[in-house]
């Protein structure tokens, strides 16, 4: 029994670990090693068949809008949604252009 305990340890952390990496490879190259998507789940479901690889919203943009914190960037019907938090802690919802480059609308809730 001690002798498996560090096996299973191992096993547990190396899964831990694989996961970590699986999770940074689906940010687009763009974002990856950036800070300000270091928390960030991309979501582009079925949509980089028809639309190619997702693009990296525009972060000075998305800064001038208010968002400070991203936790999910997700393409939909092509155009780009940003979901996260104002400096006040309050979620934000950001539409972009396809290219990431534009926004369209913005959600705060109060």
């Amino acid at each position: 029994m001690n002798r498996k305990l560090p096996l299973i340890l191992l096993a547990i952390a190396g899964t831990v670990a694989t996961s970590a990496v699986v999770a940074a490879q689906s940010a687009p190259t763009g974002a990856q090693g950036q800070t300000y998507w270091a928390n960030t789940h991309w979501d582009d479901d079925n949509h980089r068949r028809h639309h190619g690889p997702m693009p990296v919203p525009n972060v000075d943009v998305l800064k001038r809008a208010g968002m400070v914190n991203v936790i999910e960037v997700e393409r939909d019907d092509g155009r780009i949604q940003v979901e996260g938090f104002d400096a006040q802690g309050r979620d934000l919802e950001i539409k972009m252009d396809v290219q990431g480059q534009r926004i369209l609308s913005i959600e705060r809730d109060d």
